[in-house]
């Protein structure tokens, strides 16, 4: 291997393969040395095996992609370029019907910094592309999108066809139980908790998908599952384990209304990080009765006069839960509570607590990027509902 020559990255030979476990270890321990944080790098090893065995991503739920030179053997041809893609339950309305679709969500997009700079980034995700047009789907059906999140700021996958959707979030210090009493009514939601929230959201989903479609538009959306919210709480879990010795046991916070409506969200918490700090980050924020269908990120005023009696009670509710994230944050020690594209409401809520929050539009990280792979002309009219932390990976 001494003398051999990388191809170029327009090269034939170039193909996007699955790796062997032993490639796929070594995928881990070249992107570790970037992601894992503070987490040792056995550790780091043993969360991405524990996490392929999730029930969101086991029996094909997540397969791994390597960018090798085709015509060398296995287990010895250098790794180019790595990354993930993840199995997901999706809606697509259109024509005033919704329907059932396989979607992907593509992480852990990493090149090998001895091969950087060389377009092998580009090439593979230019195939990776390719194989995602049909990838899991029965009969060769066409795949309807595909979702990544570009940390790389939005221009680099907007060449390949992932469109940057918004990407804003609010964020609330943490604060201790006895700061505001009054804030209170917020009960904890537990795992055995969420199977029925996670059944009634998607319902609802289903329902908030369809409503009022505007002519020539087409509505996606990545379902809240409970084993897409399970996946995520494995990561804070073993974590947890592994680094503090405790595991995390509240997953959310539920208020009931007094119109008999109901709000909650359900959260994880990102640990192990050396710079931005830790974070208490918001899954899904569900307020009942919200029409969520496509959320409004305008700046929320702070006048409550010209709310409905049953949005002020929806307000004092995502208050109530917004507060129990804060508490939480503080118990673990978290630098903050995040909320990704919250609506005008939650943004209102935020402010009763804090008047200060601000809403944050990023530019270069966590970008949402969705690629349409229907026909061209079809791009400009996709909405994307439900724009929310639950759908990264």
């Amino acid at each position: 291997m001494a003398t051999y020559e990388l191809p170029s990255s327009d090269s034939p030979d170039l193909a996007l393969l699955h790796p062997t476990q032993e490639e796929k270890v070594e995928t881990w321990k070249l992107n570790g040395a970037s992601w894992r944080g503070a987490m040792p790098l056995p550790i780091y090893l043993r969360r991405e095996t524990y996490l392929e065995n999730q029930a969101f991503t086991k029996d094909g739920g997540i397969t791994f992609w390597i960018l090798v030179d085709s015509t060398l053997p296995r287990n010895e041809r250098p790794i180019l370029g790595s990354c993930e893609s993840f199995r997901k339950r999706a809606l697509v309305a259109r024509d005033g019907k919704v329907e059932d679709v396989v979607s992907h969500g593509i992480g852990s997009v990493f090149c090998n910094p001895d091969y950087r700079r060389r377009g092998f980034a580009q090439r593979m995700i230019e195939e990776l592309g390719k194989k995602l047009d049909t990838w899991n789907q029965e009969d060769r059906k066409k795949t309807d999108f595909t979702v990544l999140y570009s940390d790389i700021g939005k221009k680099f996958y907007s060449k390949f066809g992932w469109k940057s959707f918004p990407s804003s979030h609010i964020a609330l210090a943490p604060m201790s139980s006895e700061s505001e009493s009054a804030l209170s009514g917020a009960r904890p939601l537990r795992a055995d908790d969420l199977k029925e929230l996670c059944s009634w959201d998607e319902q609802l989903l289903r329902a908030d998908i369809a409503r009022d479609v505007p002519r020539k538009k087409i509505r996606v959306a990545l379902i809240p599952d409970l084993k897409t919210m399970q996946w995520h709480h494995a990561r804070e879990e073993f974590a947890g384990r592994e680094m503090l010795g405790r595991e995390p046991d509240i997953k959310g916070a539920h208020a009931d209304c007094e119109d008999s409506s109901q709000v909650w969200c359900i959260w994880t918490r990102t640990f192990g990080s050396t710079e931005a700090g830790n974070t208490l980050n918001i899954l899904r924020f569900f307020i009942d009765g919200e029409n969520d269908a496509v959320r409004d990120e305008s700046e929320a005023g702070d006048d409550l006069t010209d709310l409905k009696s049953t949005d002020q009670a929806k307000l004092h509710g995502a208050v109530a839960v917004l507060h129990a994230a804060q508490v939480e944050a503080a118990r673990w020690e978290m630098k903050d509570v995040q909320i990704w594209n919250p609506s005008s409401l939650i943004v209102l809520a935020a402010r009763q607590i804090e008047p200060s929050t601000k809403l944050i539009h990023r530019d270069d990280e966590s970008i949402a990027s969705l690629r349409w792979h229907g026909e061209p002309e079809e791009r400009t009219k996709v909405e994307w509902v439900g724009n929310e932390k639950y759908a990264w990976c």
